[in-house]
């Protein structure tokens, strides 16, 4: 992977083949199988997308989940459609930690950055914070 970013695009087939690794390595580290959920719907075909756009929020959602023991923290979908790839991330997390972090993540506002210069007009990034879950969707439209 680290060799494929160094490309403006892959096919999205890779993308999902690494994102279906880092997932299961994810439940194998917390010893619960039901504890992230993939899913995939659609085609990917011959479908190019930037390197590493869907992973930081994956990683995010196994860094703030609070309960590794909890069934379906973490939920991912990803799904293809003929003009757009509709990425779905929400996880379970903790809205009172019990320690208070000093430092603002800056993390969202990069990766809005780096979205603005690969997809200009071409994507839409939602993040919503209901109770205890946190939800990214990102649609990306490929025309």
């Amino acid at each position: 992977m680290l060799y494929e970013t160094k490309s403006d695009s892959i096919l999205l087939t890779k993308e999902i083949e690494y994102i279906e690794k880092y997932v299961e390595l994810q439940k194998i580290r917390t010893a619960n199988s039901t504890y992230a959920h993939l899913e995939i719907t659609g085609e990917a075909g011959t479908r190019t997308i930037a390197p590493m756009v869907f992973i930081p929020f994956i990683e995010n959602a196994f860094k703030h989940t609070t309960n590794k023991k909890t069934e379906h923290a973490i939920h991912i979908r990803i799904n293809i459609e003929a003009h757009t790839t509709r990425f779905e991330c929400r996880n379970k997390f903790n809205p009172e930690p019990k320690v208070k972090e000093d430092r603002v993540g800056l993390g969202n506002n990069l990766i809005q950055k780096r979205l603005n210069l690969i997809y200009p007009n071409n994507h839409i990034l939602e993040i919503k914070v209901i109770d205890d879950l946190y939800q990214v969707i990102l649609t990306i439209n490929h025309e």
